[in-house]
């Protein structure tokens, strides 16, 4: 479901809600109730969308809140700060290899799902 989201994300620059609802049912099947406390691993996100409401999106923070259920709250921040990591990192490559073509043009913005993706895949194996 995280690489529905993320492949999503990347065409439509949206995330389904009934992905985010599957994955809280997805969450049910083994119910620990400490894992209700990784719904604030979205708390984040939610107070950068009120700062900056054209910045992280609505599906970027019912994504995490989803997510957080089933790893629960620090394996859920462990994986958003991977996710994170590698959007910088990837920013970083990109200033550096098309810095001259990039000159006077809008900064693009990066869908967040597929970078979620990687580091929820890379907490929950972790």
């Amino acid at each position: 479901m995280l690489g529905i989201a993320a492949y999503t994300d990347i065409k439509k620059r949206e995330i389904p809600g009934i992905l985010c609802v599957a994955m809280v049912l997805i969450s049910l099947l083994d119910f620990k109730a400490v894992s209700v406390f990784g719904i604030l691993a979205a708390l984040p996100f939610f107070m950068a969308a009120m700062i900056s409401p054209s910045g992280i999106g609505g599906g970027d923070i019912k994504l995490t809140a989803a997510v957080g259920l089933v790893l629960g709250f620090w394996e859920t921040m462990f994986g958003m700060t991977i996710g994170l990591a590698a959007v910088v990192v990837i920013h970083g490559i990109r200033i550096l290899l098309f810095k001259k073509k990039d000159i006077g043009a809008e900064p693009k913005a990066y869908p967040l799902a597929p970078f979620l993706m990687f580091g929820f895949v890379c907490a929950y194996f972790l």
